[in-house]
């Protein structure tokens, strides 16, 4: 008889393609991944998933179960986000789903007074560059840059982001201040092509279009550094790059755009007493911080 982690591990290893992402996105090592893998197949008397050069594919046998592995799945997660909604305890863990610079300058360093107030909570923040799903529990709540796309998720605008165009001294005096006309003899620091569909790298695109490139990269601190050391010019938010002596301020004729930051949580689990009290804190978290995200 199939477990449930088979199916989950099934459905895991379809979705990512490779053992080490399907381990991650469940939080186990590869190893116990690869075991379960073998486990499901000795189980199910029939090869579900192949490997392949391009990863771990569905065999015919796959795509026929993967549909009904998919409902069992919803259902089970229904029971799942039902059982947390009722959860009373002001304890536990709260999954937190947020991009790497917001976590690391304005949220981690906020939990010590919510851990303080609620001894009992424990939380987790994922800095997975995936948009991690509340419906399939893998955060119980998310802040993001963008739109939601989950029609179960409850969400609420919380606040704004602002970008400026920055450059080390070093950088100005090799090179000069930007003009306009695309910065030709520029160099830029910017997001790798995954990330270019944002708004503040396609403004960059746009102004700078005729520099080079010296870095993609898609860590935001690995931006600020390569920036700080004097490596090009780059669109960076500014609750990251004002606080820095060795960034300028760039003046330019249209400012880069803001982006909104949202909050969401699943409709199923708004109430549980745990989940309520972080979404509380961070709704005052990003309230004090609002003169540094956004500065007028």
């Amino acid at each position: 008889m199939l477990h449930w982690d088979d199916l989950r591990t099934f459905l895991a290893i379809s979705r990512h393609g490779s053992l080490s992402a399907a381990a991650r996105a469940l939080s186990v090592t590869q190893t116990t991944m690869g075991r379960r893998l073998e486990a499901l197949h000795e189980r199910s008397g029939a090869k579900l998933l192949q490997k392949t050069p391009q990863g771990y594919q569905l065999t015919p046998a796959g795509e026929r179960v993967l549909a009904n592995v998919e409902r069992m799945e919803a259902e089970a997660l229904a029971v799942e986000r039902a059982i947390t909604g009722e959860d009373a305890r002001l304890e536990g863990e709260v999954r937190i789903t947020s991009v790497e610079a917001f976590a690391s300058h304005i949220l981690a360093p906020s939990l010590p007074m919510l851990l303080s107030q609620y001894p009992g909570l424990s939380v987790e923040i994922d800095v997975d560059t995936r948009a991690l799903s509340l419906s399939r529990r893998e955060a119980d709540i998310a802040i993001r840059l963008a739109a939601f796309e989950q029609h179960e998720a409850i969400v609420r605008k919380a606040g704004a982001m602002a970008f400026g165009l920055y450059a080390a001294p070093s950088y100005l005096m090799a090179f000069g201040e930007p003009t306009p006309g695309g910065c030709l003899g520029h160099r830029v620091v910017t997001l790798q092509d995954t990330l270019m569909h944002t708004p503040e790298a396609r403004w960059m695109t746009d102004f700078a279009h005729a520099a080079g490139v010296a870095l993609r990269t898609n860590s935001r601190e690995a931006q600020v550094q390569a920036t700080m050391a004097g490596l090009g010019l780059a669109c960076l938010p500014r609750y990251l790059a004002d606080l820095r002596a060795e960034l300028v301020l760039l003046s330019v004729p249209t400012a880069p755009p803001s982006r909104e930051i949202w909050v969401g949580v699943h409709r199923d689990t708004r109430q549980s007493p745990r989940i309520r009290v972080v979404l509380d804190h961070l709704a005052e978290t990003l309230q004090a911080a609002a003169p540094r995200l956004n500065p007028g």
